[in-house]
């Protein structure tokens, strides 16, 4: 059950793109979390990341791009996955990918081809998020 689990993160963690990006089931994900009385003893690193969808989604131009993207890649670069991920640097890593699905949403580009990393790699401003998205 628990090598399933690595097995099931590590591909989450490993692709190059979150193609099929779900803001309402990630923001349902948060909503259950922030009503659980147990919320972070409760919380799978995947639920971290999509509750960290929601808010990079909701708030993109709040949130510290520099610092959840930083997080998003270091997860993505690391040899041991998601295995050595904290549930606060799934949150983070989930901002990153919220934010820039939030922002090719605005610019009406093609959601389904987003290039995470390569975004995520320039990702210090929502101007420079949208240059490379190509709008």
């Amino acid at each position: 059950m628990f090598k399933g689990f690595i097995f099931v993160i590590f591909i989450l963690f490993s692709s190059s793109s979150f193609a099929q990006v779900d803001i309402g089931l990630a923001c349902k994900e948060k909503k259950e979390q922030q009503r659980s009385l147990l919320e972070k003893l409760s919380t799978s690193l995947i639920e971290a990341h999509l509750a960290g969808q929601c808010t990079g989604y909701d708030e993109y131009d709040k949130v510290n791009l520099k610092v959840s993207c930083s997080e998003f890649l270091e997860q993505k670069e690391s040899l041991l996955g998601s295995v050595s991920t904290s549930i606060k640097e799934a949150n983070l890593a989930g901002m990153c990918v919220g934010a820039i699905y939030r922002i090719a949403k605005r610019c009406k580009a093609d959601t389904y081809n987003i290039n995470y990393s390569f975004i995520a790699r320039g990702a210090l401003t929502v101007h420079k998020i949208k240059q490379r998205i190509g709008c």
